[in-house]
């Protein structure tokens, strides 16, 4: 697979990658729910090239958000066994209203009802639901982080003859930031050379020249 990927162009060129640096810190996020997660967790601790006390530094009890109860309300009655079939695999609370303006009173009655006073509630929506979490916070070992710099794609080919692993997707080393920034280049059939250095000026501010060790790491989603 790992030869697969990294001989064939035409395969790089269609697999997404989002490059992200990341950064430990001692600041707990201003936003932290069910979906907003910048920590990562001493028993969760995977797909690094390093080990978890490399990040010393950051190390402390952080809250994290713990679900009690996800309640689903389809917008449209007749999507409602849609709805229940794509998130079967989920043990959510199915719950219709067709007066919008009275949804919160019903979560607000289900939180009374099930003794879930105290605690927090996070709503999201989807384009055929509208979703609760409630949500409380525990204490656990681990490290906050935030996120200093983005790109996505806009890679060339040695950039996969280095990163491209089964097993590690944050690399920490500064020489893997600076081996990052030279495999920016012309991606899209419409870049411009406009554009590609501009794409490189950012990915060099954002990435290599804000680095820290002990905290920072190249994260890759793909």
């Amino acid at each position: 697979m790992i030869d697969i990927v990294q001989s064939n162009p035409n395969i790089q060129k269609h697999m997404g990658l989002d490059i992200t640096h990341r950064k430990s810190t001692l600041k707990r996020p201003e936003k932290l729910d069910p979906f907003h997660r910048n920590y990562i967790l001493e028993n969760e601790f995977e797909d690094f090239d390093v080990d978890f006390n490399y990040f010393h530094d950051c190390i402390q009890t952080i809250d994290t958000p713990a679900v009690l109860e996800t309640l689903i309300f389809p917008k449209k009655e007749d999507e409602i066994e849609e709805v229940k079939a794509f998130l079967k695999k989920y043990n959510y609370h199915f719950l219709f209203e067709n007066d919008i303006k009275n949804i919160d009173n019903i979560v607000q009655k289900f939180i009374s009802h099930n003794q879930l006073s105290g605690s927090l509630l996070h709503s999201w929506e989807a384009p055929k639901w509208i979703g609760f979490d409630i949500f409380k916070m525990e204490k656990q070992t681990g490290f906050y982080f935030e996120e200093i710099g983005e790109q996505r794609k806009g890679m060339n080919k040695h950039f996969w003859s280095r990163f491209w692993s089964d097993e590690i997707y944050c690399f920490t080393k500064k020489d893997d930031f600076e081996y990052a920034f030279k495999c920016v280049d012309f991606y899209w059939d419409s870049d411009t050379k406009e554009e590609v250095e501009l794409r490189k000026k950012l990915f060099k501010e954002n990435f290599p020249d804000k680095y820290e060790p002990n905290k920072s790491w190249l994260n890759l989603d793909y």
